[in-house]
């Protein structure tokens, strides 16, 4: 039979409630699940200006990488500033379903 002394009693018994603790928030966080945050698309400083976004700014659109999101600042910087956000089609890997995940997130500068 195992011996423990009381400081040893103590951290075993501390371990345990910790454990049960975070197994039980991880538990309620699977259950509940977790809120969402979103971006109000109807203030146009939350919205992502893909002529003067930088290639960390663009990644925060989802879908697009940190490949992609280059791919979109070298097409920029060749053939000049967006005038439409549907020209993002343009680019290799921004298809109709990537483009209707990001159109209302985006806004071009005028």
């Amino acid at each position: 039979m195992l011996v423990f002394s009381k400081s040893e009693r103590y951290i075993i018994l501390t371990f345990l409630v910790v454990g049960l603790f975070s197994a039980g928030l991880f538990y309620y966080g699977k259950v509940s699940g977790f809120e969402v945050k979103t971006i109000n698309i109807n203030e146009s400083d939350s919205l992502i200006d893909i002529n003067t976004a930088s290639a960390q700014q663009l990644e925060r659109l989802p879908g697009i990488g940190p490949v992609l999101a280059q791919d979109i600042v070298v097409y920029r910087q060749r053939t000049g500033l967006f005038k439409r956000i549907e020209e993002l089609k343009h680019i290799k890997g921004i298809g109709d379903k990537k483009f209707e995940k990001i159109k209302d997130l985006i806004r071009i500068s005028e």
